[in-house]
């Protein structure tokens, strides 16, 4: 039964690449080698973004005799990208997983099924590590005078601090369910903790260039810092310098703090598993109905999907955030950024336009609720085909959401650029038009590929949210077609003005989303209604 358990984990966190969501069938060898390749090209570029970080360190510090700095540092910031990368699903894995109920009925011990889920979440905490400890790896052995004793140390550190990436997350996911099954906002309180996150990390990636000087200029200080406050590390570093005495220190130290999480978890496992999460008691008030359509139910529905994941509102709304907050540093520092702006376009102002137009629809690019939304409706689409309603109206009720949701603060942003840089009357209207049109081509975009590959046999949400084909092409999709443009501009420079340019852009998106949006209401439907 464990092995059983294991296989099922390991086969549901690495579904995407040889499984097709569509037909739930699996896929030909020439496919899955295609999604690995498409995978493994991703992460080689996030990879080379730590390679440049490695060579940066590894040579000075091992010239001076702090190599185990070096290791220490690194698996400081592979912990940081492994936690960043698994903790949005630990929670969701372990606690709100769609199979828990089923697997708990079994007469399989509740140990065993926890278990199996930490598996899940070790290989994909592990998977973001290497992203770090690969190219770490790679500098080592290339600058690094190793010894035996080091490459095999070395090479074995990775695979234990995962299990300092497994405790930490298990910590946070933990944290969260508890205060999750004591709540009634719940969704809304594991959002903003996630954003508190988010913003400290990416604080910490900002200032990651100033510490790497800070680090090369000053190596005796930071590394007593490091050995005082964080130890295991020390010892990481030295056992991967090839010290034996630290690399068993190292290595006990992450199996008890394993252990110690276990334990906690096994207590607690069940009871936060079955817990009736954020549900109050309340006195029954008779209140009057009030009869609505049939287009506000199904927009209802979507609304309370999205507001009652915080996967979702996390991966999907995230754009939304940084909006508003682009919005607010526009208006707090715009005087300074316009300054450095009109700095790097001397003597190309008349590009400000365009640059302006492309940053606001990189941003919003990154609201993609409409891409797993068909995938989201699971087993119980069936509910939505049986009702009395145009097949169509599902689909206009999830592109509904998207607008509603991202279109506002598009608009405040697109303003707060426009009087930053202070374009004109014309130049306004263009930019407003361009960016709701690019807004509007984005949810049908999104949609579109939802509809011709849907995943409705997921057990957890974090599976058509983040691990979905539809996803991804959402999402980088809109980076290629703003990338596009500018290719485009750049051909045309001489025949087309900015102005212009701008114009025809807007007609051409709103000429594509017209026609996605003829597919959509036609046959679009008909996929819909027959999936």
């Amino acid at each position: 039964m464990t092995k059983a358990l294991f296989r099922k984990q390991m086969m549901e966190v690495f579904s995407w690449l040889y499984k097709d969501k569509k037909s739930g069938k699996n896929r030909t060898k020439g496919g899955i080698i295609s999604f690995a390749v498409l995978y493994l090209l991703l992460f080689g570029f996030l990879g080379s973004i730590f390679y440049v970080t490695a060579n940066m360190l590894c040579a000075p510090l091992y010239e001076i005799g702090f190599g185990w700095l070096y290791f220490a540092l690194m698996g400081l910031i592979a912990v940081a990208l492994g936690v960043f990368g698994s903790v949005f699903n630990t929670y969701s894995t372990l606690y709100q997983a769609k199979d828990n109920d089923l697997l708990l009925s079994l007469p399989v011990p509740p140990a065993k099924i926890l278990s199996a889920r930490l598996s899940g979440v070790f290989a994909i905490g592990l998977m973001y590590e290497l992203i770090v400890m690969i190219p770490t790896l790679i500098v080592f052995f290339l600058k690094a005078k190793v010894t035996v004793a080091g490459g095999v140390f070395a090479l074995l550190s990775p695979f234990i601090l995962s299990v300092f990436v497994l405790a930490l997350s298990c910590i946070l996911g933990f944290a969260v369910a508890a205060v999750s099954s004591k709540l009634k906002r719940k969704n809304i309180i594991t959002v903003i903790l996630s954003l508190v996150f988010l913003a400290a990390y990416y604080y910490v990636y900002s200032q990651a260039y100033t510490a790497l000087q800070s680090i090369l200029a000053n190596p005796q200080k930071v590394a007593n810092g490091v050995k005082n406050a964080l130890y295991p590390f020390y010892c990481m570093g030295r056992g991967a310098d090839g010290d034996l005495l630290s690399m068993l220190i190292f290595t006990g130290i992450m199996v008890v703090l394993f252990v110690l999480v276990y334990l906690v978890l096994a207590r607690s496992f069940l009871h936060l598993a079955t817990a009736n999460r954020g549900t109050a008691k309340k006195k029954y008030k008779e209140k009057t109905a009030k009869r609505g359509t049939a287009d506000s139910a199904l927009l209802q529905k979507e609304l309370r999907r999205f507001l009652g994941s915080p996967t979702y509102m996390l991966n999907c709304g995230l754009g939304i955030v940084f909006m508003l907050i682009a919005t607010a540093a526009l208006l707090i520092k715009g005087a300074a950024l316009r300054e450095m702006i009109y700095g790097m376009f001397e003597g190309y102002l008349h590009l400000i336009p365009l640059f302006c137009a492309a940053a606001v629809c990189t941003i919003t690019s990154m609201c993609d609720m409409t891409a797993p939304s068909v995938s989201l409706e699971g087993k119980n689409l069936w509910l939505v085909q049986v009702l009395p309603i145009n097949p169509f109206q599902p689909l206009k009720a999830k592109l509904k959401l998207h607008l509603y949701l991202t279109l506002p603060p598009t608009v405040l942003l697109t303003l707060a650029v426009e009087w930053v840089f202070r374009l004109q009357w014309g130049e306004c209207l263009l930019l407003l038009v361009t960016v709701t049109a690019f807004v509007w081509f984005m949810a049908l975009s999104g949609l579109f590929f939802n509809l011709k590959m849907p995943n409705l046999t997921w057990t957890n949400e974090i599976v058509p949210i983040k691990q979905s084909m539809s996803v991804m092409l959402a999402l980088f999709g809109g980076w290629v077609v703003v990338i596009a443009f500018g290719v485009l501009y750049y051909a045309l420079r001489n025949l087309l003005t900015p102005v212009v340019f701008l114009a025809a852009s807007a007609v051409l998106l709103i000429v594509l989303s017209a026609v996605l949006y003829r597919y959509i209401q036609a046959k679009g439907a008909k996929i819909f209604e027959t999936l």
